[in-house]
């Protein structure tokens, strides 16, 4: 990557005020704003993307994103997922990536070197994500069209036109799950197709989505329910309900056996993986070289967590977990004590802030269970980011079966989801409005993920957040968490392991429970290398930040690096090493 000319005032809380405005500017920047826009439309008009994941918001691209994020201008539309749109979005951003390579980049500065950088690696991994093919193999229960369909309610505002809108929507699901339904018998004539945990997880999805009673159904906005009702029944439960069929009666029987659980049972699955790889982690490890920095991180982690564990008089770290989970005090009885809880330690979380972040702009959160249909073969918590200016975020709180989801795992958990992780980092992005939207919306898992991961050891060593050792032996359990993934993610898709290796190996250096194990290691099964991102980005930010400790000596300041870390909004690792050290040099 050639250099980026940043010009930066940082200052030492945590600045998330707009970018300056870009001058009139030089032909350059115009021309590279007019690609950008005509890139975010052409992105949002039609179609999604599967090969390019957001874990926790679902593809980039398409009408049921664009609402996602605020963006109302298709919300009567429902994503066009033929090989025809497919094709057309292709063709699309190869010209637009064409035309990008005649900007002359020599003649940006600031922001708009930034955002030619950026603009750049998206169309490049947009150009690069279709060799994958998902769309002809994915069934997803984390993110898959039966869930993003059944959120998106949630995104319309309360007005009649909008209730016409998603009316409108919802009654093209039969022609949209029949695209889907094509596109996987597509696959099944090439040899592709997806696990048979994952499919089995979605069909119970839609049988629970297929019997909810129209009161409670999450197709239907709170208010209003009784305009778009009629459209329940008489589209989207009957697409439902074939889609359905179709799974259990076509792709169940020739589903990938729990043997076959990595993408590297596909054909191209190699190739596939390895953009993957790069594109989540930015970088050019290979698999097997992750997989041993994921084992040497554990071995690191897992001694951290054996001086907890004998302070509290255990000889070894499943010893002391086996006791936690014994420690009926660690779990809550119901629903609604667990819920409670998680939103007692929220309302402590933010006193603490600002130890670490400066004169921070919080965008409204709330904590919510995840919705019934889903929460059996769902993860224990994720955050959905706001739909648009003053919606609130949400932090979602896998409720079922409370009894077996010990608190200890709670306080790293929302710390990395909600504040100072995800929230946060998604209020300073969002306050961006300076930026074009390609960089607000979306970003590099590393940089997103690797904030919330730092921000889980940083709310112990610099927020003293943790209530306690046990907490902290959580916090820690969730390292291990992290480090196993990049195990396991490259395990199975690159080494062959099957599932009950995955499940064994994540039970056995973390302290997640079985449920919860089994439910990520699908969820990695569906989204090949995104889990990599995680430890990759943490790693990262903390190198970065000792760096700049030892460099600064007293000078340094935790609210100006992060600060720094959060001012331009996700980028990739090599370019906030950039940001990073001008913020240094600044400083000196």
């Amino acid at each position: 990557m050639r250099r980026i000319a940043l010009t930066m005032s940082l200052a030492a809380g945590c600045a998330t005020h707009s970018p300056a405005p870009r001058p009139p500017g030089s032909d350059a920047a115009q021309r590279l704003r007019s690609i950008g826009d005509r890139y975010w439309d052409a992105l949002l008009a039609t179609t999604t993307l599967p090969a390019l994941n957001q874990n926790g918001i679902g593809y980039l691209g398409g009408p049921l994103y664009a609402t996602s994020i605020g963006d109302h201008r298709f919300d009567d539309k429902l994503d066009d997922l033929s090989p025809e749109a497919t094709a057309a979005l292709a063709g699309t951003l190869r010209g637009l990536r064409d035309e990008l390579e005649t900007v002359p980049a020599r003649d940006l500065q600031g922001e708009d070197a930034l955002s030619y950088e950026i603009l750049r690696e998206q169309l490049r991994d947009a150009s690069e994500a279709g060799a994958c093919r998902m769309e002809l193999w994915l069934v997803d229960p984390q993110n898959g069209p039966q869930t993003q369909l059944a959120q998106t309610a949630q995104g319309y505002r309360d007005t009649a036109a909008d209730r016409k809108a998603l009316a409108s929507r919802l009654s093209q699901a039969p022609r949209y799950f029949g695209q889907i339904a094509d596109n996987l018998r597509k696959g099944l004539a090439h040899d592709l197709v997806a696990s048979r945990a994952n499919v089995t997880r979605v069909i119970e999805q839609l049988e629970s989505l297929i019997a909810l009673p129209a009161a409670s159904s999450p197709f239907l906005p709170e208010k209003g329910r009784e305009e778009v009702e009629p459209v329940l029944g008489s589209a989207v439960v009957p697409a439902l309900t074939r889609f359905r069929d179709f799974l259990r009666a076509e792709i169940l029987p020739r589903a990938r056996p729990d043997e076959r659980l990595g993408v590297g049972a596909l054909p191209n699955g190699t190739g596939c993986y390895s953009f993957l790889v790069r594109r989540h982690t930015g970088g050019t490890r290979a698999p097997e070289a992750l997989h041993q920095l994921g084992l040497e991180q554990l071995r690191s982690i897992e001694g951290e967590a054996r001086k907890i564990a004998a302070d509290a008089g255990h000889d070894s770290i499943e010893s002391f977990r086996a006791a936690l989970k014994a420690d009926k005090s660690q779990f809550k009885a119901t629903r609604e004590d667990l819920l409670a809880f998680n939103r007692d330690l929220l309302a402590r979380t933010l006193s603490a802030l600002p130890k670490g972040f400066g004169d921070l702009k919080l965008l409204p959160l709330e904590v919510r269970p995840v919705e019934q249909y889903r929460e059996a073969s769902f993860t224990a918590g994720y955050y959905q980011p706001p739909a648009g200016e003053g919606s609130p975020g949400i932090y979602y709180v896998n409720t079922y079966q409370p009894e077996t989801r010990p608190l200890f795992n709670i306080e790293p958990l929302l710390f990395h989801e909600a504040v100072p992780g995800h929230h946060l980092q998604g209020s300073a992005m969002l306050d961006l409005r300076g930026l074009p939207e390609y960089r607000r919306e979306f970003g590099p898992t590393a940089y997103i993920e690797g904030w919330a991961l730092y921000t889980e050891r940083m709310s112990d060593e610099a927020l003293h957040l943790y209530s306690g050792p046990k907490a902290r032996f959580g916090m820690l359990g969730y390292q291990a968490w992290r480090a196993a993934r990049l195990v396991v993610d490259t395990g199975m898709h690159a080494l062959g392991w099957d599932r009950e290796k995955c499940v064994k190996f994540l039970t056995d250096h973390t302290t997640l429970p079985r449920l919860e194990a089994e439910a990520e290691i699908d969820r990695y099964a569906a989204s090949p290398g995104q889990a990599l991102g995680y430890m990759i980005g943490e790693l990262e930010i903390y190198r970065l930040r000792r760096d700049a400790e030892r460099r600064l000596g007293a000078k340094f300041d935790l609210r100006g690096f992060h600060a720094a870390v959060l001012r331009h909004g996700p980028v990739s690792m090599a370019t906030l090493a950039q940001i990073v050290e001008s913020w240094i040099a600044g400083t000196l």
